[in-house]
């Protein structure tokens, strides 16, 4: 009896075998920024050869602005103001702030703001030049409010030009809003204008929600298609400058099911991994999860299962890969702010100590940052 005991406890406390991946180390939270109001959306970027690049958008007796700061590489734990209020106006509110990195690594932000006008609204957009931020005015897209205050993305082209991909609301004969790209077309000096490209959904459905990438000056698409109760993920690749072909099915789980946020990244080869939000199918119902395919040349692979496991919930997903190309994933969950890797065979979440009303996760692009608001306050953390 005690020698099959001792047996029982060498096998229990023994290491685990057969491919199982250790615990993730904790996370490290860093020092943040000062905030000069209560933060609500950040954003992360890598300026290359500078740092870690974090934007917010802060609540303040004026309006909702955007702000930004540079933890410098080397630097310490010192964080350096870049710049003070972003707004293209500082008396109206900003929203919506995104990231991007254009040529070079030079850092893009890109956010919605009320113009001051009676049904218009802007999409704004600005590059740090390493002194100071570009006038977001010169790229700036104003439509009538039910237009721009639809949702979009951005990127950069190789030229430091963006480009967009809009909720066109606009369209003739479709019968809801289509996702099409704007580009930007120059006019002599500094001057230029937006023209729409072609319709990528299906007019004959509501699209709405894109996600953007460019690779090699072509752009890749992820939206959402469908009304509010049969929505499908789905995801267009360009494959010369004007010409774009659909990349599979939709990407869901359950196709045809209510889903939200689309978030997608290319790896090395210019591949898509996106994620989304996606409702429980069965007609009990069940809280909303997140979920991650990558493309593989033919068709969505699903990297595991919903994301968090039941009961949780999940809303406001970030996305980013390393540059070994592991997936990593963020989110929020009753408040919480969660983040996982993927191993290649499993999600594995990392032990983040608890939040209270988070909002506005992002990931740096490599995913060796977290970014969160918890409760207006800015917290970083970096990623093991």
């Amino acid at each position: 009896m005690r020698a099959a005991t001792a047996v029982l406890l060498f096998l229990l406390s023994a290491p685990a075998q057969g491919g199982a991946h250790p615990a993730p180390t904790a996370p490290r939270e860093l020092p943040v920024p000062a905030a000069g109001g209560a933060a609500k959306r950040t954003t992360l970027a890598r300026s290359a050869g500078s740092g870690l690049v974090l934007a917010w958008t802060e609540r303040t007796p004026q309006a909702t602005q955007v702000r930004a700061a540079l933890l410098a590489r080397g630097g310490g734990a010192t964080w350096r103001a870049l710049g003070g209020v972003l707004n293209d106006d500082a008396r109206f509110d900003a929203a919506q702030l995104r990231s991007r990195e254009g040529p070079g690594g030079q850092v893009w932000l890109g956010w919605a703001e009320d113009s001051g006008e009676a049904h218009v609204d802007s999409w704004l957009m600005s590059a740090w030049t390493g002194a100071a931020w570009s006038d977001p005015a010169r790229y700036a897209v104003r439509r009538n409010f039910s237009d721009a205050g639809k949702s979009r993305a951005f990127d950069v082209l190789p030229g430091g030009v963006p480009t967009l991909a809009w909720t066109d609301v606009s369209a003739p004969g479709a019968v809801g809003g289509v996702v099409r790209p704007l580009n930007w077309q120059a006019q002599g000096g500094q001057g230029g204008t937006w023209v729409a490209g072609p319709v990528l959904s299906d007019p004959r459905e509501a699209a709405s929600s894109p996600d953007l990438r460019v690779r090699a000056g072509l752009r890749t698409v992820t939206y959402l298609q469908g009304d509010f109760a049969t929505m499908r993920v789905l995801t267009r690749r360009e494959t010369a400058p004007g010409r774009w072909e659909q990349l599979g099915a939709a990407a869901n789980r359950a196709p045809d099911t209510f889903a939200a946020d689309p978030r997608l990244v290319l790896d090395a080869a210019g591949d898509p991994v996106v994620a989304w939000i996606e409702a429980d199918p069965r007609p009990e119902g069940g809280p909303d999860r997140l979920f991650v395919s990558r493309w593989t040349g033919r068709a969505w692979q699903p990297l595991g299962g919903a994301l968090p496991p039941a009961p949780q919930s999940a809303e406001a997903p970030a996305l980013a890969l390393t540059p070994a190309g592991e997936v990593r994933a963020a989110w929020l969950s009753g408040g919480q702010v969660r983040a996982a890797h993927w191993t290649g065979r499993t999600w594995q979440t990392y032990p983040l100590p608890d939040t209270r009303q988070a909002t506005g996760p992002s990931l740096s692009p490599d995913g060796a940052y977290l970014a969160v608001s918890d409760g207006g306050k800015l917290r970083v953390w970096a990623l093991p």
